[in-house]
């Protein structure tokens, strides 16, 4: 899929179904993907609605940074 020249990417010949049949994905039942019924690798425990303990202990520690402006700061050109 990293191939420079796209005509060569995996996927180009034969659609999707070039890229399922890539040894990667020959223990998946695809069949199952597709119908929603594979049950995920792996269920979080959540606590809660704001319970974090499943994030990255570094991730938390960043603190946080504003991603709405105030309404008085947006400038609309």
């Amino acid at each position: 899929m990293l191939k420079k020249d796209r005509k060569e990417r995996l996927g180009q010949k034969m659609d999707v179904d070039e890229i399922l049949e890539h040894p990667w994905f020959s223990d998946i039942d695809i069949s199952s993907v597709l119908k929603k019924s594979l049950p995920a690798p792996f269920v979080p425990i959540i606590k809660g609605k704001k319970d974090l303990s499943n994030f990255d202990s570094e991730i938390l520690n960043r603190g946080l940074v504003e991603s709405i402006l105030p309404q008085e700061k947006i400038k609309i050109i």
